[in-house]
Parts: structure tokens; sequence; C-alpha cells
């Protein structure tokens, strides 16, 4: 005859079902371990690969070596360049610019789309300048960026902000507009006001749109960088590339465009990073 309670019986469930807990949280991590792991592999496969078919089009008959340089003569290029410092120091001028134009765009932009979104007159006032300087090209305004603010670094960020701004604010001003009624009225029945159905409400559920706008204009950043940094800049990786063609060493001006790719891939990894620390109910994967 068994001697076992209901308490003693309800204390082995409780401790099978935090067993089968463990080994589910365990199987899960080692699941998503797995995943990254096949994730970088591949990514680094498809890097090696690439760069592999590129050597080879030296042997291709026609390919001039000079204007298009295989892969072995432009790393042995950025070695040295890598060694002086020369590389290192234009990466991080360039980053400063970019960073800063992206920065102000953002706390601009946010605003301005959630302004835009929730009063309907200053929508309608900002409209026809919004969205018709939202046509406008960042290199267009280069002569007019230089005039207003010389060839120091006020222009490039000032250019760089211009082209960061329109994505943030267009996905910001749809994802607050967008913002389902049902939330709204659930706020008000419970007594919130309007700042704090802002805060608590409208832009948690525009958040999925508002970072679309964001890592839109991280890469967009670098492409109004480009520009900015034809107009008299003294340092940057554009600048080195502008150096390059003069020069006629197209092997440097590919070294300009790993860089632009590679930072443009690093930042847009560690947004993604970022975004899943800061916001993990968001998504899954990205």
């Amino acid at each position: 005859m068994s001697s076992a309670t209901p308490e003693t019986a309800m204390a082995g469930g409780d401790a099978h079902a935090r067993e089968l807990e463990t080994r589910f949280r365990l199987a899960l991590k080692a699941q998503k371990r797995r995943a990254v792991m096949m994730r970088v592999g591949l990514n680094i496969a498809g890097i090696v690969l690439a760069i592999v078919l590129w050597e080879v089009t030296r042997f291709l008959p026609g390919v001039n070596e000079v204007l298009f340089p295989p892969p072995s003569i432009v790393i042995a290029e950025a070695i040295p360049m890598i060694a002086s410092g020369e590389i290192p120091n234009n990466i991080l001028v360039s980053l400063k610019r970019a960073g800063g134009g992206f920065v102000i765009a953002a706390l601009l932009a946010v605003v301005v789309g959630v302004l835009t979104a929730r009063l309907p007159v200053f929508n309608f006032l900002t409209e026809p300048l919004l969205h018709g300087s939202r046509s406008l090209p960042a290199i267009a305004l280069v002569p007019l960026s230089v005039l207003w603010f010389g060839i120091g670094e006020a222009a490039k960020i000032a250019l760089v902000c211009w082209g960061a701004f329109f994505p943030i604010w267009v996905n910001t001003f749809i994802g607050v507009r967008d913002v389902h009624p049902i939330y709204l009225r659930s706020a008000a029945c419970l007594g919130a006001g309007r700042v704090q159905t802002l805060l608590w409400v409208v832009l948690p559920a525009a958040l999925p749109m508002i970072l679309a706008g964001l890592r839109q204009s991280i890469a967009i950043s670098l492409i109004v960088l480009v520009a900015a940094e034809l107009s008299g800049a003294t340092a940057g990786v554009a600048y080195m590339m502008s150096m390059g063609h003069q020069l006629f060493r197209v092997d440097v001006m590919f070294i300009g465009l790993f860089l632009l790719a590679a930072l443009g891939f690093l930042a847009d990894r560690l947004f993604v990073a970022l975004t899943r620390k800061l916001f993990p109910w968001y998504a899954s994967s990205h």
C-alpha cells in the first residue's frame, strides 16, 4: 500500500515540471546558438566565395588589373595604410560625421513625425514643405551647404542630417498615424491623458515603423557622407577615395568601397543587436 501523500505527489510533480522547463530552456538556447553559428558561417562563406570569384577574374582575357584590381592587390595596398594609421583615422573621421548627422536627424525626425501625425493643423502647414523637400537629393545641396557652413565639419554633418531625416520622419509619421483606434479608446477609458497616451500607447505601437526608419537611415547616412566629404574634406573614407581617383589609384578607391560596405554592415548589425537588447519583444530575427 502506497504511503505517498497528496503533498508529496504535488511536490514531485512540481519538480518534474521544473526539470522539463530547464531542459526546454537549455534546448532552446542550444538551438539559437546553432542558428547564430550557421548564420555567421554562411556570412563568412559568402564573403570568401565572392573574394575567390573576384580573384579569379584576373585570369580572364581582357581584364585590366589596373582598372579592376583583384583582392590580393587591394589587400596588399591596405595593409601598410592600416599600419600607418591612415585608414583608422579616416574611418574615425567619417564615423564622427555620419554619427553626428544621424543622431541629430533621428531626434528631429521623431519629434516632427509625432507632431505631424498627432496635430492635423501642423501636418497641413508643413505638408508641402516636408514632402517637397523630401525629393531634393542631398548632393544638390552641397554648394549651398559650403556657402552657408563653409568647408568645415558643420557642412558635412548638415548634409548627413538632411539625408537621414526624411526616412525616419516618414516612418514615424506613418507609425503614429496608423495606431489602431482601439488602443486610444482603451487608454482613454482607463483615464490616461494625452501625454500618457502618447508615451505609453502611441509610441510603443509605432515603434516597429520608427525602428525601420532608423535602420534605413543608417545606410543613407553613409551614402550622403560620400557626397559630403567630396565637398572639401581633408580626411575621411570618401576623401581617401577622391585622392585615389586623382592619383589614378583604383586599388585605393576599392579600399574605400570596402570600408563603406563594411561600416554599413557593421552599423546595421549593431543596430539590430541594440534593438534586440532594448526591445526584446519587437522581433525575434532580422
